[in-house]
């Protein structure tokens, strides 16, 4: 978004900030693209001229928040093996932590397919990269590093739903040390 016109961008500011807003109060599902509008003000007209609906919309929010995520994350670039590893599931997990609200209000509804996804093409590359290198340097991996990232992938997607869905959770400080030792497991 920082190459986007000022007033664009401002305009995603106001959007994005009425839409935590409102999933304070009500579901995804309820939440209208007027309401988001009225609160934002912003004309519906200018929302669709950017978005097809909703649903696109709260892709970008998504991806928007993934893609400063990354920016903030450049200390991981120059990380490897086991150290890199961490790292990576450390932020994710902040991530997860510093976001939980609109997560959750996202994954009550139909938006935790689209979460997944974004999640998923945010780090593939960047890991199966990182276990290949791992595997050419002689680490001893639990298996190929393209099964390998879509497993640990897979674990992540379908353990940060049930975290996010279900009633009675662990505490996020166990999640993370258990899932972080789970997946450090197989890669050493």
């Amino acid at each position: 978004m920082s190459g986007t016109d000022l007033r664009i961008q401002k305009t995603y500011a106001a959007l994005t900030r009425a839409f935590t807003d409102l999933l304070k109060v009500k579901s995804f599902e309820q939440l209208t693209v007027r309401e988001l509008c009225d609160a934002a003000m912003v004309r519906t007209a200018t929302f669709y001229n950017h978005f097809s609906d909703k649903y696109e919309f709260a892709d970008f929010v998504i991806r928007d928040l993934l893609q400063r995520y990354h920016k903030d994350k450049e200390r991981t670039k120059d990380l490897s093996g086991q150290e890199y590893y961490e790292r990576l599931l450390d932020d994710a997990f902040t991530l997860l932590e510093s976001n939980t609200d609109l997560i959750r209000s996202l994954a009550s509804d139909s938006m935790l397919w689209s979460i997944s996804e974004v999640i998923r093409n945010s780090i593939h590359d960047e890991l199966l990269d990182h276990l290949t290198q791992d595997q050419r340097s002689g680490r001893d991996l639990a298996a190929q590093p393209e099964l390998l990232t879509e497993f640990i992938i897979g674990a992540l997607e379908q353990t940060v739903r049930w975290w996010f869905t279900d009633a009675d959770p662990l505490p996020p400080e166990d999640l993370r040390e258990q899932m972080s030792g789970s997946i450090l497991r197989l890669i050493s």
